[in-house]
């Protein structure tokens, strides 16, 4: 029996099969892989800004398209901008013609008039053409204007840090001091929060240690205060010196360590901080200038390699124009 031989072209009909359902899926899978943008007709998006119930004018608004990341957090670096517009008198930014999807709408922590930022950014979602409203929150703030004195003279420098314990926190900014203007030792706090105890600390460098003022402050409403902050005049007749000999109750070498000093008035109106260096076997430190007065020492040894100690803390007496001999007992840990 002789067999017909077969064409080259027999399974060209499969072929041409297997190569158009191929096709087929690859269009149908790209489809479902890049699903069209979301369309409709465009939303508007109104922002009221408002600060325990008073429309808060003047403030800057962004619409930005959402990128997944919290609204507090969004930046020009993320997205570009849909649109910005400042509140009006009353406390309104309004976003019209905006497409459907999803946006941040932020005012960031950018205020006016001490004004406290609190839900400053919010995430929104626009379609059918509807009116989205968003309410972005404020609070009221006062002002402290101050002046760093020592007796009658305007201090050149001070270093300012503001606290209040029982404000409300915000991640926004505030109780912002300014730098100390050197000609009439004055500055300026913003937005500071009203109904919470603030306090204010300057301090200088007094030679071996720091010299430091507290002032507290509460506003009922908002307003401006002036505060001074009154550095005491301390001339050569009202300093001391102390000399401390630190006496390990080891003949092995030990850590080094501080001897931080405290001198705190007793009115509160003045404090005084120094850590001078200890260390050794049988070691003897004179710290010279040191505001007379009683301090609180606390000694304290530096982690190192060698055998740590402790100390009690305890009280010494300087007395002006003296010197003063305090002795470290310390003891291997």
């Amino acid at each position: 029996m002789t067999r017909r031989p077969r064409s080259k072209n027999a399974n060209v009909p499969a072929a041409a099969t297997l190569v158009a359902l191929t096709a087929a899926f690859v269009v149908a899978t790209a489809g479902a892989q890049a699903p069209d943008a979301p369309t409709g007709p465009p939303s508007i998006v109104d922002v009221l800004v408002s600060g325990q119930g008073e429309a808060v004018p003047g403030i800057k608004v962004t619409l930005a398209p959402d990128i997944g990341r919290p609204a507090e957090q969004w930046n020009v670096g993320d997205s570009k901008p849909l649109g910005i517009a400042l509140t009006d008198a009353t406390g309104h930014a309004r976003f019209n013609d905006v497409p459907p999807g999803k946006y941040v709408v932020t005012s960031g922590c950018a205020t006016v008039a001490n004004w406290i930022a609190g839900n400053y950014a919010s995430r929104v979602e626009a379609f059918g053409g509807r009116t989205i409203a968003v309410t972005l929150t404020m609070r009221r703030g006062g002002m402290v204007r101050g002046k760093a004195m020592q007796g009658e003279q305007a201090l050149k420098r001070c270093d300012l840090r503001t606290d209040s314990p029982d404000a409300m926190s915000t991640t926004c900014g505030m109780m912002s001091a300014s730098l100390v203007d050197s000609a009439t030792g004055g500055f300026t706090i913003a937005r500071v929060p009203i109904g919470a105890q603030m306090w204010i600390k300057g301090s200088i460098d007094f030679g071996v240690g720091d010299l430091g003022v507290w002032k507290s402050v509460q506003m009922a409403k908002p307003e401006t205060l002036d505060v001074v902050l009154p550095f005491p005049s301390l001339a050569a007749k009202d300093l001391g010196t102390l000399v401390i000999k630190f006496r390990p109750d080891t003949p092995a070498v030990t850590d080094s360590g501080n001897a931080a000093l405290t001198l705190s008035q007793p009115d509160g109106s003045w404090r005084f901080e120094a850590s001078p260096r200890i260390a050794g076997v049988d070691s003897v430190t004179t710290v010279k200038g040191l505001p007379a007065g009683g301090y609180q020492i606390r000694p304290y040894a530096a982690v190192g390699t060698a055998k740590w100690w402790n100390a009690s803390t305890d009280s010494v007496h300087v007395k002006a124009g003296e010197s003063t001999v305090y002795i470290v007992k310390a003891h291997l840990r």
